[in-house]
């Protein structure tokens, strides 16, 4: 009785493999029709990706994909003949196609019985897919105009990805074409905008090759590293671009050497942001903006002298820089301070008064004339307005105090 029961299960399991494969002819041969019942086909294709003898079967997975791309091209058919064609349908059945078609191009390079690989529908796919492959493009702008940038990222790189498949290189296609180089930029803001780091990072890498918007992709990249807090390679990528692109990388609209020096700042390194100034320096002299973060980070390692100095270059280049003024007075402010608490600590009443009056009063009295300044150039700086007040006030000065309290509004 045992003997019946495992014949009558293994005539059932012969019996509905035999089925699956009778769909997936049925549903090949739909690809062949003029009219092809697209429902039928699709619902016989998912049957025998559930059946356990198809789903690993090679026609199955080349047959979905025919499918789907019968699909695309009938209703291509119909948008280019001014029908009315389901163009979302469209795409997203070429997109289902290409990714069929993968899995059978796989399958059929693996061997066979005999240890032989006879490949049975790799040549039909890869003419699909090339006589098809512009569309891809075309369906990555269709999906970027519906603002679907996820959709508009895979079409794309599936374009890009096609000239570069093993299976595709007897076509001889030019990646280095300006669709392709168009492609890699464009998958790249998708992903990006889809928030997709890792795509758009793998696309802007590749597109980094081609020189199409070089300073945006290699900006781009740096961000990317950014914001992956990835130090490491943003350094890296922004060497790169300066040594590339030169004083364009540098310049306001990039910034490369100064998102490097920030890099070192944020890292502590002072030392090594100090030398890439001083670097930077050498070639673009007449850059305030350096001058001024270089007095700022001397007077962080507390060497006052090369930073009264840097800011003094800086001011020397523009003669109206607030900051630079606003940061001398700083300097000048904080040493009148540190004096003044040391006079804070005499006991004596008498050496106190001197102390104050030698010591304290011309220390701040050093820092007003770059304060003022920079009021003067930027009014709407409240800090500047701020120490003005206090030294005003610790040099007894009421006449100066009454007014800077009036431009506070106090």
């Amino acid at each position: 009785m045992r003997k019946i029961y495992l014949a009558l299960a293994m005539a059932l399991i012969v019996t509905a493999g035999y089925a699956q494969k009778k769909n997936v002819n049925s549903a090949y041969n739909e690809t062949w029709q003029d009219a092809p019942d697209f429902d039928n086909a699709r619902k016989l294709i998912k049957e025998a990706f559930q059946d356990s003898t198809t789903m690993n079967w090679v026609k199955t997975w080349a047959t979905a994909g025919m499918v789907e791309m019968k699909f695309f091209e009938t209703e291509l058919t119909k948008a280019m003949s001014g029908g009315s064609a389901n163009e979302e349908a469209m795409y997203n059945a070429l997109k289902e196609a290409y990714d069929y078609f993968l899995v059978a191009v796989d399958l059929d390079a693996k061997p066979d019985e005999k240890g032989k690989v006879k490949p049975k529908f790799t040549r039909d796919i890869k003419d699909q897919l090339h006589t098809n492959m512009e569309y891809f493009y075309y369906g990555g702008g269709y999906f970027l105009n519906k603002q679907n940038n996820q959709k508009a990222y895979e079409m794309f790189m599936i374009f890009d990805d096609l000239c570069k498949k093993d299976f595709m290189a007897s076509f001889k296609i030019d990646c280095a074409d300006s669709m392709h180089m168009q492609a890699r930029y464009l998958a790249a803001i998708m992903a990006y905008s889809a928030g997709d780091k890792d795509g758009a990072l793998d696309a802007f890498l590749r597109s980094k090759e081609d020189n199409f918007n070089g300073l945006d992709v290699y900006n781009a990249i740096a961000n990317i590293y950014a914001e992956k807090n990835d130090t490491v390679n943003q350094i890296a990528i922004l060497k790169e671009g300066i040594d590339k692109f030169g004083e364009e990388a540098n310049s306001s609209e990039y910034g490369f050497m100064s998102q490097l020096i920030n890099i070192y700042i944020n890292k502590s390194d002072i030392n090594t942001a100090i030398s890439m100034l001083n670097e930077s320096l050498n070639s673009d002299p007449n850059n305030k903006e350096y001058w001024k973060v270089l007095g700022s980070l001397y007077y962080e390692q507390k060497d006052e002298a090369n930073a009264i100095n840097a800011l003094e270059k800086a001011i020397e280049i523009d003669p109206t820089y607030a900051d630079a003024y606003g940061e001398i007075g700083r300097i000048y402010y904080n040493a009148a301070v540190n004096e003044s608490n040391k006079a804070n600590e005499i006991q004596n009443n008498a050496e106190y008064r001197k102390a104050k009056e030698e010591i304290v009063k011309p220390a701040f009295q050093k820092a007003i004339p770059y304060y003022e300044k920079a009021h003067e150039y930027k009014p709407d700086e409240m800090g500047f307005l701020y120490n003005l007040k206090s030294i005003y006030y610790n040099i007894d000065d009421g006449a100066n105090l009454e007014r800077v309290e009036k431009l506070l509004g106090e």
